[in-house]
């Protein structure tokens, strides 16, 4: 029988004549990792003040693990650490702590000791000699869980400490927190609203709900991150939550919800509170009558969706089922077209109706997991994962080329007008990041990631917002721009909301924003039906370019897409319109760059000068592979080459997109 570190008997809070906790009951096991869950109001944090001594009850019994002499400490959303001082000083403040308690004997040479030692164990020793002003925002967090455990405590109790990091650094600290758990021998309590984190993290599952009532506990079903992806655990976990209002508060009432989206529109998708809110906003902003029709026609694409007699296509080789996964951006239109139009069926492949995700990290996820086989993700996005967090990934073809651009305020007329503000980037590892942060350094401004603008700054704030809340952010004033994939820059204009500073393309000629991925496997074990898969894409491609319009509205009307068909006309249509080079937005009409264009070759230049280009831009990561990383060998191991010249040359070859072989890169901020 484990031993009990902590235990709550009948225990009760109440705020004046209101009970927020009643009749608690719970006991926490030695080396045990419980996640608490409820909707705002349950009293999650009174729970855990309770356990930490900072809240009496006001009635019940409460043994804590100093009454058998260990310790308690506490990590919150903020780190709060101590701007004068370093980080190796900001974590022995955690043995000073217990000094005062007297229960640390060690002097200051032993206390230095074990800061080093607690730093290097938990990965972070390079960050020692750094002040809280030059960490990302999920460096200082790991820095105030090495402050709270130096002192090796008990129980470890963690109040959301993630709820203000982007997705995919929040996923990395959701595996760096679970291993240091278990390397540590920690009891560890995590409050968090995040339905997916509690069921990843948690052995156990404390649910909390509104009003005086029990506190459940369930069992964690889920022991891998790919578990989550087809959000059958997390509709289970919902389900318990009997309210409307609870569940509405934790994510939707999607307890009925299909496992696969209907509608990419429909907010009952939406796999956190986070994004079903940012769904239903961006949907409200972006309201016209096109979307009316989306959101109550029926899913005509289901039963017509034109996926051809699998294994007899015209590309012959045998029959393969490929599963899409895609964000609801441009970037994916050649994988959705190829689909749509049944150039994958053609060459024996059946696709299912393509799999809608609402952000970067659980569309790798389910990449990962083997959810989905077939990806369109950001570059440099696919190094990281390959390079980094060890995702063994290829990159068949490009997907297109530019399609994003800087989007800002009505009053801001030049780079220079964004020192002092906020802009966001859709993730740390894309190339809307590496190129927003080549314009600020030309006009002089240092891109910041943790210190808030003030007026007269040379300074930006980068923030990572999901792309779908970025037009609602700019309309708010919470940020005086951003930089993303279309069509949210073509939205700003036709709401009149913001307008084109500069289009990525016209920094960086006709770069890479979007890849096509596929796990290694596919290509090692099944090469013909990545060769297949890649000349599908690249026939995809080319319908585009002939018939743009035609393009834009098959993404619309066949519910790919849900933003307004006026935006995306726009992004597969203008091109070189004189008012971007009157305003600047176009600088080098001599590029006679498209908005977006597409052609399928993965240039080695271009993933070389990536590479370069990643180890000058600023990003809330550890980026200590990249020093390592060498651009000049990236590109042979990342892409399959051979599968995407041979699919080149099956349909016709570079010369029908008008392109080259062999290019130079040209950027010119």
């Amino acid at each position: 029988m484990q031993q009990k570190i902590a235990e709550l008997a009948g225990v009760s809070v109440r705020y004046g004549r209101q009970d927020v906790l009643s009749g608690i009951d719970l006991q926490i096991e030695q080396g045990e990792f419980l996640a608490l869950v409820g909707p705002s109001g349950a009293g999650k944090s009174t729970l855990l003040r309770v356990l930490s001594g900072l809240q009496a009850p006001a009635s019940g019994t409460v043994r804590r693990p100093e009454d058998d002499g260990g310790a308690t400490r506490s990590v919150f959303q903020s780190p709060h650490l101590l701007p004068w001082r370093t980080v190796a000083r900001n974590v022995r403040l955690g043995l000073e702590y217990r000094a005062n308690d007297g229960r640390w004997l060690g002097g200051k040479t032993a206390a230095d000791q074990r800061v080093r030692e607690v730093l290097s164990d938990l990965g972070i020793g390079d960050l020692a000699g750094r002040y809280p002003a030059q960490l990302s925002g999920g460096q200082a967090q790991r820095v105030a869980v090495a402050r709270a455990v130096v002192a090796g405590p008990s129980l470890l109790l963690l109040d959301e400490p993630f709820g203000a990091l982007d997705p995919l650094t929040r996923a990395d600290l959701q595996d760096w927190l679970r291993s240091v758990h278990a390397r540590l021998g920690l009891s560890t309590v995590l409050v968090t609203h995040d339905l997916d984190e509690a069921l990843l993290l948690g052995d156990r599952i404390g649910l909390l709900h509104a009003g005086p009532h029990p506190l459940e506990v369930v069992t964690s079903p889920v022991t891998r991150r790919e578990q989550l992806t087809d959000g059958l655990a997390r509709r289970e976990l919902l389900a318990r939550f009997s309210s409307p209002a609870e569940r509405d508060d934790l994510g939707g009432d999607d307890s009925a919800a299909p496992a696969v989206p209907d509608s990419p529109a429909d907010p009952r998708t939406a796999s956190t509170r986070r994004e079903a809110l940012t769904i239903t906003g961006s949907l409200a902003l972006l309201a016209a009558p096109v979307i009316g029709s989306l959101l109550t026609s029926g899913d005509r694409r289901a039963a017509t969706a034109a996926t051809g007699p699998a294994g007899h296509g015209g590309g012959g080789g045998t029959a393969a089922t490929l599963r899409i996964g895609y964000l609801p951006i441009t970037d994916a239109a050649p994988l959705l077209l190829a689909h749509d139009s049944g150039e994958f069926g053609r060459r024996g492949i059946t696709t299912p109706a393509p799999i809608l995700y609402r952000g970067w990290a659980p569309l790798v996820e389910a990449l990962q997991g083997g959810n989905v086989d077939i990806v369109h993700l950001l570059m440099p996005l696919a190094i990281q994962l390959r390079y980094d967090a060890k995702v063994p990934v290829k990159v068949l073809a490009w997907n297109h080329a530019n399609g994003s651009a800087l989007t800002v305020a009505k009053d801001v007329e030049r780079v220079e007008d964004l020192a002092g503000t906020k802009v966001a980037v859709p993730a740390w590892f894309s190339v809307h990041n590496v190129v927003l942060q080549k314009l600020l350094r030309k006009a002089g401004i240092e891109a910041v990631l943790d210190t808030a603008p003030s007026a007269g700054a040379r300074t930006t704030q980068l923030v990572v917002i999901p792309p779908a809340d970025m037009p609602t952010a700019l309309q708010s004033g919470s940020i005086s721009g951003y930089i993303v994939a279309e069509p949210f820059c073509a939205a700003a204009e036709v709401l009149g909301i913001g307008k084109i500073l500069r289009f990525t393309g016209d920094v960086w000629k006709d770069h890479a924003c979007c890849v096509t991925v596929v796990r290694e496997t596919l290509v090692r074990d099944n090469p013909d039906v990545a060769l297949r898969a890649t000349e599908a894409i690249i026939a995809a491609q080319l319908a585009i370019r002939a018939d743009r319009e035609a393009s834009a509205r098959r993404l619309s009307e066949g519910r790919y897409l849900p933003q307004p068909l006026p935006a995306l006309e726009r992004v597969f249509t203008t091109r070189r319109d004189p008012a971007y080079v009157t305003s600047g937005a176009i600088r080098h009409p001599e590029w006679e760059s498209q908005r977006i264009d597409f052609q399928p070759h993965p240039y080695p230049g271009y993933t070389g000068e990536l590479v370069r280009a990643m180890k000058e831009t600023v990003v809330d990561a550890n980026v200590t592979w990249l020093e390592h990383l060498d651009p000049a060998q990236v590109h042979g191991d990342l892409v399959a080459t051979d599968i995407s010249a041979a699919a080149l040359d099956a349909t016709g070859g570079l010369s029908a997109f008008g392109a080259a072989r062999v290019r130079t890169e040209v950027i010119a901020p």
